[in-house]
């Protein structure tokens, strides 16, 4: 997923103060995040699509796709609710995509130790 660039461009538009010149121009903060929103889930979704094709191949051979790409693409999306919350903590962009890629790959590993405790 691009956690890192993601992160990393929204907060440069932060240290160079483009949504405040947009919000001086008249735009809100909501045309602003979807447009954020939007490029997050056309990425998503090519990258759930690639992934379930590839999945397809050998792994996944007799279950229904859909709900393969379905769950891909779901989790995406929720890795852009986290790329929100990081990017509203971090002002500069130098270290922010950096902190952001640590603390995904960080949050994935402490999901893989709680599901290893349940088998």
């Amino acid at each position: 997923m691009p956690v890192f660039n993601t992160v990393f461009f929204i907060v440069k538009e932060k240290e160079q103060r483009a949504k405040e010149s947009m919000r001086m121009m008249g735009m809100s903060d909501m045309p602003y995040w979807l447009s954020w929103f939007s490029y997050y889930t056309i990425l998503n979704t090519v990258t759930a699509l690639l992934a379930t094709i590839t999945l397809s191949v050998n792994l996944f051979e007799n279950s229904n796709m859909n709900y393969v790409f379905l769950m891909i693409w779901l989790f995406g999306e929720a890795v852009f609710g986290e790329i929100v919350l990081i990017q509203s903590l971090l002002t500069k962009s130098k270290y922010a995509g950096i902190i952001a890629a640590v603390i995904y790959f960080a949050l994935s590993f402490v999901n893989l130790l709680s599901i290893g405790k349940q088998f």
